[in-house]
């Protein structure tokens, strides 16, 4: 919404109500999702670059494949997990509490500096150390990034911004197996592994330098805890609005923060009960099947293609691309199916092709087992993998969306510590067909989840309103919108 019809901002729900309802968008939309969103590229390049170096770790830090020690390749796998639950659940906490534009600054210092440590450890113990770090960076970062992307976009548009993330993540997978393969070719030998991961701080570094120049706070935040007058600005700077400040109370007179802003138990309270139900249930059993079938994917096509490393980097950026065209297909899809939809769609996909792995796998040619991985990425990205994760940020409002970002990238990494920790060892003890059969309980759990749990965040409005938006100069609120916790037919939370 623009011209010269002056917005007027009585109470924070008017914020709320201008962004939700689609009338007004950023500036510079598509930037506000590359500042935000660009640590998930970074996220995502780090994961296929430790999948592609796990050989060469293993050989040169003499690691094995079972074992809770400094010295078992699954345990190192799964140090960036641990770091990443710890980083989720205090990153959700401070996300709520000192805002989201400090928090996006403070993480990305963190993964800058802990990717180069991680590139250069020269042994396994300090390896273990930075990766634990830069864990913690990625869980301190995904939840304030995607709040911010949430609270920048109208509800129409939420679901498909937030999943976008996806599309990130996934393409800086295949960016990163595309990158190294001239750095073989110029005989950096065993050292590949250092360059793949230390290659990823340079996105890194360009999405610190564009979150100092372009970063602002979120409208949203910046109503309910710094004040009208603060979010005004945002308004007038980001948004262009002719915006003025008539506050309830006092001019610009800040809000009063909730007594339980920031609280995770918060989030298992009605109306929120089942919603962060299934938002556990789907993001461990998406990230069992993905943190074991996509992290050790170099491992997989190296037993299908073996001695031919060239081979397996083009098979694996290609894999990633076609989840990443999978990703895309979720973003378009998003507002249209809903993500509960969407969740079905997936896992059920995802199940087929590890059943059909698993099955044949001795029998299938390399070429074909190769082509069912990519249909595992393509589904897995398509419906499966960020569904939990857009779900852990839509299905809340402001007031505790960071804490319910933080909790969902929380529980998320115990299904990584799953997939990531199980497979080498399973793999180890049972070999590659016993072991990716193994994997497939994870979407059918997922599955009976959503057919249990009948909630779909997509359009609907959950932000807590504590009354009707009255009518601003030049702008008229709509006249009724769904309160949290209102009955909603057949995706009621409560209508399990």
């Amino acid at each position: 919404m623009t011209g010269s019809a002056a917005v007027v901002l009585r109470k924070p729900d008017d914020v709320l109500h201008l962004i939700d309802s689609g009338q007004i968008r950023p500036r510079h939309p598509a930037l506000v999702k590359i500042v935000a969103l660009g640590s998930i590229f970074v996220d995502g390049w780090d994961l296929s670059s430790f999948g592609l170096g796990t050989v060469q770790i293993t050989s040169e830090f003499q690691l094995t494949n079972s074992g809770v020690h400094l010295h078992s390749l699954p345990f190192i796998a799964t140090a960036i997990l641990f770091g990443a639950m710890v980083g989720g659940l205090l990153g959700g906490y401070l996300t709520d509490r000192i805002g989201r534009t400090k928090m996006l600054l403070i993480t990305l210092f963190l993964l800058v500096g802990a990717t180069v440590l991680c590139a250069t450890a020269p042994n396994p113990e300090l390896f273990f150390l930075w990766r634990f770090l830069m864990g913690v960076g990625v869980g301190l970062d995904v939840p304030v990034a995607l709040a911010f992307v949430a609270e920048y976009s109208a509800i129409s548009n939420k679901g498909r911004n937030v999943t976008m993330a996806q599309v990130m993540s996934t393409g800086a997978a295949a960016v990163a197996f595309f990158a190294i393969i001239p750095f073989h070719f110029m005989g950096i030998g065993d050292h590949l592994w250092r360059w793949a991961i230390g290659l990823g701080a340079i996105p890194a570094l360009i999405v610190l330098i564009l979150r100092f120049i372009y970063s602002g706070e979120s409208p949203m935040w910046a109503a309910k805890y710094e004040g009208l007058d603060s979010a005004a600005a945002i308004l007038r700077k980001n948004y262009g609005l002719n915006v003025t400040v008539k506050a309830v109370g006092g001019p610009g007179r800040p809000a009063q923060r909730p007594s339980r802003a920031g609280s995770l138990l918060a989030l298992f309270r009605a109306p929120y009960t089942a919603r962060t139900l299934l938002v556990s249930i789907l993001v461990v059993c998406q990230a069992t099947q993905y943190y074991a079938i996509s992290l050790y994917t170099p491992k997989i096509l190296n037993e299908l293609f073996p001695d031919n490393i060239v081979l397996v980097l083009v098979v694996s950026g290609v894999v990633n691309l076609v989840g990443a065209i999978g990703a895309l297909g979720c973003v378009a899809a998003t507002q249209r199916l809903g993500l509960r939809r969407l969740g079905l769609i997936g896992f059920s996909t995802t199940a087929a092709c590890l059943m059909i792995i698993s099955g044949a796998f001795t029998l299938l040619a390399a070429p074909a087992a190769a082509i069912l991985i990519a249909a595992f990425a393509a589904a897995h990205n398509f419906g499966a993998g960020y569904v939990g994760t857009a779900m852990g940020t839509l299905s809340y409002p402001t007031a505790i969306r960071g804490i319910g970002g933080g909790y969902t990238q929380a529980i998320t990494r115990v299904g990584g510590i799953i997939g990531a920790f199980a497979f080498p060892v399973l793999l180890a003890a049972q070999g590659m067909r016993f072991t990716i059969g193994a994997i497939v309980l994870a979407p059918l759990v997922a599955i009976m989840a959503l057919f249990a749990i009948r909630w779909d965040p997509v359009g609907k409005d959950v932000e807590e309103h504590a009354e009707a938006a009255p009518a601003t100069d030049g702008y008229t609120a709509p006249s009724h919108r769904p309160a949290d916790g209102e009955r909603v037919p057949e995706s009621s939370p409560d209508a399990v």
